[in-house]
């Protein structure tokens, strides 16, 4: 009887919230960032295969360890960091890539590793976030130029921030406007951590698509 009492009060909650959802839009914004994630995923493998068609193999593999070789891994990751933490305007995959040429033996380690720096990132855009709100020019600057990102917090929450660490949503930013309008710090950082599926999933389609250059 006693669990009966409890879990019609839950199943209603999760009805109202399934409502909310459903009326506000939520739903959809979530398929279309879905099918944007496809496309991209599709996208780079489309690309690596055209280019395999296309360009001489060795020529770009030569160019790919020149680009490699060039690079202290020290100051990639730095890099890397920093980018996360404002902005986030360079696709990981990117690194992911690099990171797969550095450390052919270990890159699912250098996946982790990304993973956790871009995880600091969204945390050092979300103290970033609660910076600004001593600066209430700046504030209302942002507010106006992410208007759009503003209001999908509001309606949703938390939920944001997962779409933005797992869908093409700019975490970075999403992190800032987090510690704009307080959104609590501990539930951020549990959100957050669903970056690594992000980071995860795509090296597993990456990796499987250059595995013939690297």
């Amino acid at each position: 009887m006693g669990n009966n009492v409890r879990q019609r009060p839950l199943k209603r909650k999760i009805e109202l919230y399934h409502t909310y959802y459903k009326r506000t839009g939520l739903y959809k914004f979530l398929g279309i960032n879905l099918m944007k994630l496809v496309l991209i995923l599709a996208g780079i493998i489309v690309l690596i295969l055209v280019v395999d068609q296309l360009v001489d193999f060795k020529h770009q593999q030569d160019k790919l360890q020149h680009f490699v070789d060039q690079h202290n891994p020290l100051f990639v990751f730095t890099f890397f960091l920093l980018t996360e933490s404002f902005m986030g305007f360079i696709p990981p995959d990117i690194f992911m890539v690099w990171g797969k040429a550095k450390f052919p033996e270990n890159a699912y380690l250098v996946v982790g590793l990304l993973g956790t720096l871009s995880y600091i990132g969204g945390v050092n855009a979300y103290f970033l976030g609660v910076l600004v709100r001593k600066f209430p020019s700046i504030e209302r600057f942002i507010q106006r130029k992410y208007e759009k990102d503003f209001k999908l917090i509001e309606k949703w929450g938390g939920i944001v921030i997962i779409m933005a660490a797992l869908f093409p949503l700019p975490f970075a930013m999403i992190s800032t406007i987090a510690g704009i309008v307080k959104y609590p710090f501990r539930t951020f950082l549990i959100y957050g951590l669903t970056r690594y599926i992000r980071f995860f999933l795509y090296a597993i389609v990456i990796f499987g698509a250059i595995k013939k250059f690297i």
